[in-house]
């Protein structure tokens, strides 16, 4: 509860959508708010209905998006409510769709109100909001910018005609242009150019006002806030009905946010977020990673849009087909979102940083008392194994110094070995790492952990005891069927089944969620450079030996198309070869 409490005093005092969680993670309530922070609020310090009461009791936890309009709030909520049918909610039990206004597609076209959007229509403006606002804004257009109101052909004017409210095809040919003109007009209504129609509505009110016609003059008020709320920036729900994802990190010191917002059939459903360490080195191995995790469990849409300071070619093949930069108003305009919800979570994150520190070294107190270690674990290493089969073999270890990562003593490892199993691996890589330590009187970790069950804890030990250090305490993480953390290996060798959403739990799985990626990581980075390798000893010339020499000094097949001739020949020192591979680099990579 205090978490939730400290979520709700960090909300934004922005327009955006609240979502409700109970103790199962279920969505039990969508809503809408323009101001975030006031309305969560006003949940938990007033006196509610019965129903509100039972809700308030159901909520442990809540997730937000921040948008830049009461309407796209409107969009959002309800395409929310439509996705989890949450239990709290007020149901759309008739599930209407948000209607449109549409041209015909004929030669004298008129408008029509549906509620479906469909290709056959020559133009659709919306999604609109569900209501008497879309009807007003339908009325309004009427009378401005008159179409065939009519059947058409009737051989004489009909009565809307008349009120100024018809184009006249009732009686008369119409000028292809006209229409052309008044739809160009409406176009520009509809994507926000509404000033000049906004002057008109506002002079019509006062002189109603002037002339006492006061309800009149409410009409057009009305009128007016209706048509302003209707041509708000929409980016929540867009009419292409597009599936397209849209990407954006922020950056603070030494940690980079990360933002997916998915869009699907056009509507903004749902979001992803994580925040990294970071150094300028990891931007591409963290986002190549990322990308990887988020498409092995969501479908590839239509478009993934990424920030313009990303390099597209640098991307993975499945990716680079389907990714581009914001180029038009739209893709702007998503990205905008995104960079906001962004910098929201960058912002409580940092909130919440500035109270981890002692959060963090009562994590390391509750640990030690569960496993019986008298001693602060002020250092701690964990490692893993990463591999396909007999191949790229590689191991990493992720150092925790006071509860944090401490990115620079991580260290990957290639593993060349002859033996094939685990336990072999394991031995080669706890026996380098910590002779090196030994012979560099390096400071020794004060607890060792091993992403494996309880065989692999026990092998470690005998690595340990080998090497004289059977002191430090050694345990395991095991994982269940889901590839989730699930068990612990304690010091005397228990088994211990950790209680999900506790700080502990959330602490370990961290830190196996983080050796597992860097360990793949480096395996990934293998598999690529041996892939490099083989690509370039297609150039006559080029062996192994001065690939891998290539490789120390030009890390990346880029670096190398960049460089001058000279450049290369001063490592190559062949000029033939030299020639050879600059050909091959500017015609093949």
């Amino acid at each position: 509860m205090i978490e939730l409490q400290t979520k709700i005093q960090n909300l934004p005092e922005k327009s955006g959508c609240y979502i409700y969680l109970n103790k199962n993670g279920e969505v039990i309530y969508v809503g809408k708010a323009k101001n975030l922070k006031k309305r969560v609020t006003s949940y938990f310090n007033r006196v509610h209905n019965i129903k509100t009461t039972r809700l308030v009791r159901n909520i442990v936890d809540l997730n937000y998006f921040v948008v830049n309009n009461e309407k796209e709030a409107l969009l959002l909520e309800e395409n929310l409510i439509k996705k989890h049918h949450p239990k709290y909610n007020i149901l759309l039990n008739d599930d209407k769709a948000y209607p449109y206004i549409v041209v015909t597609n004929e030669n004298d076209p008129q408008y029509k109100y549906v509620r479906k959007f469909d290709k056959k229509y020559l133009k659709s403006y919306g999604p609109l909001p569900q209501g008497t606002s879309a009807r007003k804004i339908l009325g309004l257009l009427e009378q401005t910018y008159p179409l065939r109101r009519c059947k058409g052909n009737l051989g004489q004017p009909c009565f809307y005609y008349s009120i100024g409210q018809c184009s006249g095809a009732c009686f008369k040919k119409v000028d292809h242009k006209y229409y052309q003109d008044q739809i160009q007009k409406i176009s520009r209504f509809f994507a926000g150019n509404i000033a000049s129609l906004g002057k008109d509505l506002v002079l019509k009110m006062h002189l109603a006002a002037d002339n006492l016609q006061f309800e009149h003059a409410q009409r057009i008020k009305d009128l007016i806030k209706s048509f302003s709320f209707v041509v708000e920036s929409n980016n929540v729900e867009l009419n292409d009905h597009k599936n397209r994802d849209v990407l954006a990190f922020e950056f603070n010191h030494d940690q980079i946010a990360i933002t997916m917002l998915f869009y699907r059939g056009g509507k903004l459903l749902n979001k992803d977020q994580i925040i990294a360490d970071y150094n300028e080195q990891d931007l591409d191995e963290i986002l190549d990673f990322y990308l990887a995790q988020i498409y092995k469990k969501n479908m590839i849409p239509d478009e993934l849009i990424l920030p313009k300071e990303l390099n597209l070619n640098d991307l993975p093949i499945q990716i680079k087909t389907i990714a581009t930069h914001p180029i038009n108003k739209i893709e702007k305009n998503l990205m905008s979102i995104a960079i906001q919800n962004t910098q929201e979570f960058m912002r409580v994150t940092n909130l919440n940083q500035r109270t981890a520190i002692n959060r963090e070294a009562q994590i390391l107190d509750e640990l030690s008392v569960l496993l019986d270690v008298r001693e602060y674990l002020h250092h701690i290493e964990m490692f893993d194994i990463s591999n396909i089969g007999d191949e790229f073999v590689t191991g990493g270890v992720v150092v925790y110094k006071n509860g944090k990562p401490d990115r620079n003593s991580f260290r990957k490892y290639n593993i060349e070995i002859s033996e094939r199993d685990d336990l072999h691996r394991l031995q080669y890589l706890l026996s380098r790492r910590y002779q090196k330590m030994l012979d560099e009187k390096t400071p020794l970790p004060n607890l060792i952990i091993i992403d494996g069950g309880l065989v692999h804890v026990q092998f470690a030990k005998q690595v340990l005891n080998a090497l004289k250090l059977a002191k430090i305490p050694v345990i395991g993480l095991s994982k269940d069927d889901h590839h989730k953390t699930n068990e612990l290996i304690d010091v005397q060798e228990n088994i211990i089944k950790l209680e999900r959403k506790s700080q502990i739990y959330n602490f370990l799985s961290g830190m196996q969620i983080r050796v597992d990626a860097y360990a793949k990581a480096g395996f990934r980075k293998k598999q690529n450079n041996q892939l490099l390798t083989n690509s370039l000893l297609k150039v006559e010339g080029l062996g192994e030996k001065k690939i891998q020499s290539l490789f120390k000094i030009f890390p990346t097949i880029d670096q190398m198309k960049n460089c001058s001739f000279d450049q290369l020949n001063q490592v190559i020192k062949n000029k033939n070869t030299t020639k050879n591979l600059m050909h091959f680099l500017n015609s093949n990579v």
